[in-house]
């Protein structure tokens, strides 16, 4: 069912992938508004906007390779590992206040990853 339906997936999770590059745009309002914090000054802050670009290239990509077969393990196994990470980071902070607005980002990617998992478990 998974591979029947990898293109859709992959539109839908690049979309959400791409939502941080408002970090990026709006460096002093993007975290409040995705998240329900301040922006960080000083290289917090460069890191943050870093991050607002990185994350939403993985999101381009995955929505590239939607329509080019032959690029998603590779896509997939990177962003996968990139959402990893961000749950890691999120659980390992659940019941701090500043993670409240994360939570929701955090189930939806758990569930990107094992569907990702279980495509590429299927393809390899």
């Amino acid at each position: 069912m998974i591979v029947d339906h990898i293109f859709t997936i992959l539109w839908v999770s690049g979309a959400f992938t791409l939502l941080p590059i408002i970090i990026f745009l709006l460096p002093a309002r993007g975290p409040r508004l995705l998240f329900g914090v301040e922006a960080p000054d000083g290289a917090g802050g460069l890191l943050a906007r870093h991050w607002g670009l990185l994350a939403p290239s993985l999101g381009a990509l995955l929505i590239y390779a939607a329509w080019h077969p032959e690029l998603r393990i590779p896509v997939m196994l990177a962003a996968g590992v990139e959402k990893a990470g961000l749950v890691g980071l999120i659980v390992a902070n659940w019941k701090k206040p500043y993670t409240a607005r994360m939570r929701p980002i955090a189930i939806f990617d758990v569930v990107v990853v094992l569907v990702y998992a279980i495509y590429l478990f299927h393809e390899l």
